[in-house]
This record gives C-alpha cells, structure tokens and sequence, in this order.
C-alpha cells in the first residue's frame, strides 16, 4: 500500500510540474506576443515621426540599386504594361514630405530642418525657410502650405508664394501626418493617438479628436478622413454638419503595421508595413474588399491617374498594384517616404539618400 501511496504522489507531482511548466511556456509565448505587438507600434511610431530612413535602411542590408536614378525604367511583370520611368528634380540631405502647384515645387528637409521652394522644370532652389524642428509632413491648400513638426508640437502655415510663417499653433505630441477637408486642416498626432482640426481661414485650433486605434497617417476623400492606427486598423472620421458635435468613427481592422494610407480609384488604399500588404477598403461599407500582397516592406502609397502606387523601404521601389492584370515595379536609390499624386503620376519625396524624384507609366 505503502509502495501504491508512493507511486501516486509521484504522478501527482509529475502532473503538477508538467501543468506548470505548460502555464510558464504559456505565459512566456503570451510575454513575446506582447513584446512583439509593442516593438511594432514602436516601429510604426519611429516611422511616423521622421526616422524611418534610420529605422529601415539601416537595419536591412541592401545596397544601392540605381545611380542617377533619371529616366530609369522598371522590369514589368507583365510584358504587354508600358515600364515606370522616374526623373530626379532635386537632390538634398533628406526629403520628408513634398508639395507641388501652380508651377512651383516645395520640399521638407528634415536634417536641415528647412522648407526649399524650387522650380519642378530644372531643380533649382529658389527659395529657403529655416523651420523650428523636424518637418515630418506638408499639405498645400490655396496659397498656403501647413508643416507639421515633431520637435516643437506644432504646426506651421507658410504663405507659399514669399515663405513667410503666418501662423504657428500647437497639436497634440507627435504630429505625423496632414490632410484637407471642408474648410480644416487636419493633423494626426502619433503619440497623442488623436486628431485635431485647424481652421484653414483664420488658423484657429479646434477640439482634437482621440482615436482608439491609434493616429499614424490620415487622407482625405469620399468626405471622411482615413486614419492608419498603431494597433492595425483604419479609422474613418467623419466631422460633424456645421463643425457641431463630435466627428462619428468607425474602425476596421487592416492589415498587420499600417502605415501609407490615400484615397482614389474608389477606395481606400492602406499599405500594411508589417503584414507586407495592401488594403483595399470599400468606403461606404469599410470592408476590406482586397488584402495584396506586395512585400518589401510597403510604407508609402498615392493614387494618379486610377493607378494605386506603393513604396516599399527595405526594397528602396516604388510599385504600381492597381489597376490589374499585374503591376510594374521601379528600383529607386532612395527610401520612398512620401507618394504625392501629381497629374498622370506620383512624386516621391525620399531618403537615403534625399531625392525629388516623379514616377510615371
């Protein structure tokens, strides 16, 4: 009896001590699912507010694919799709955001903390504005251009035709992203997780919006904002009639690390950093009606001309993934950080090194 008690005490501890172990080994793999979650909202956040070329081209061996990187042709998938061309309008340290209209061109240096006005038909800087810190994006609206800085907390509206500073407000920690709506300018604020409106007349501050999801980038179009999040969603924001009230959101879940979000071509297009995808969301029903897979990291993203284009950063490409059958993909020297519709094409503000460059085809 004695030998029986034995035995069972010891099938009882080696059952204790195997349950344990499965609860630590739970525990561990639920401490690395955290860890990861965290290390890709940091990533995300590092990207967002202007360090991406430091994020990503560092820690990712790929040499340097095209020299002068002017006229340079893609290799298609598809052999019967006309190749993607760039042209190099300008060189400088780092291109964080850029801007373009009424025949003249504007950039944001973010090592230099400068805005440059150039001419977009020979590269040359006309113009140079010292800013505060960290331009980390730009809109033109009418006359004016609004810069976002993520050293000061605040927004900048230059007058576009002398650079001169004609408001200064401050936003919410982290401003990352802008864009234009009705009668504001909206700003994402990547730290603070919200949204804030400033009226485009008169550069009042209205009541800053907080996103659950989380505030990365933001677009404009089908009268709502669209908002990549931290925690892999898009929010779409729509401001309330007249400015009363609170702006209604509704949230869906994308694909994993979205960053790169733009509007056209009757959806809304996200590109998915982590997931190394694109989402194509329907607007009125905010169903992912597309989920592509497009690798190499896809941080950026415009729409011309009914072609959805992507930048990847580990790749140094920018590839076109809309319309079907396939998509052509152009080698860059430079980090695609910014995809801006410009007529038939995109222009890409880039760095590592810093490039204007314009994309068509």
């Amino acid at each position: 009896m004695a030998n029986q008690s034995s035995r069972r005490q010891r099938r009882q501890a080696q059952s204790t001590s195997a349950r344990a172990q499965r609860s630590l080994q739970a525990a561990s793999r639920g401490r690395h699912h955290r860890t990861r979650r965290e290390q890709r909202r940091r990533r995300i956040t590092l990207i967002a507010i202007g360090l991406l070329g430091v994020v990503v081209v560092t820690s990712a061996a790929v040499p340097l694919l095209i020299g002068s990187n002017s006229n340079n042709s893609s290799t298609s998938s598809t052999s019967s799709l006309p190749a993607l061309t760039s042209t190099t309008l300008l060189k400088l340290p780092a291109a964080s955001a850029v801007a373009q209209g009424d025949g003249a061109a504007y950039v944001t240096d973010d090592l230099r903390n400068l805005l440059l006005r150039f001419d977009p038909s020979n590269g040359k800087v006309e113009q140079k504005l010292q800013l505060a810190g960290r331009p980390a994006a730009m809109v033109l609206d009418g006359g004016d251009l609004w810069i976002a800085q993520m050293v000061d907390n605040e927004v900048v509206e230059v007058d576009a035709s002398t650079l001169h500073v004609v408001h200064s407000v401050p936003v919410g920690q982290g401003p990352s992203g802008l864009a234009v709506l009705g009668r504001s300018v909206w700003v994402t604020s990547v730290i603070a997780n919200e949204v804030t409106p400033i009226d485009a007349s008169s550069g009042v501050v209205g009541t800053p919006v907080a996103l659950a999801g989380g505030s990365v980038r933001i677009a404009a179009g089908f009268g709502a904002l669209w908002v990549t999040g931290t925690g892999d969603t898009l929010t779409k924001v729509v401001p309330a009639t007249g400015g009363v009230g609170a702006p209604a959101q509704t949230t869906v879940t994308v694909g994993q690390g979205p960053i790169g979000v733009a509007a056209g071509a009757g959806s809304v297009w996200v590109a998915n950093a982590e997931g190394n995808t694109v989402s194509q969301v329907d607007p009125t029903s905010l169903r992912v009606t597309t989920l592509k897979s497009v690798g190499d990291d896809p941080l950026s993203i415009g729409v011309a001309g009914g072609q959805v284009y992507v930048g990847s950063g580990t790749a140094q490409t920018v590839k076109s993934v809309y319309p079907s059958p396939g998509s052509k993909t152009l080698k860059l020297d430079s980090t695609p950080r910014q995809l801006l519709a410009a007529g038939s094409g995109v222009w890409v503000a880039g760095a590592n090194p810093g490039r204007v460059l314009t994309i068509t085809g």
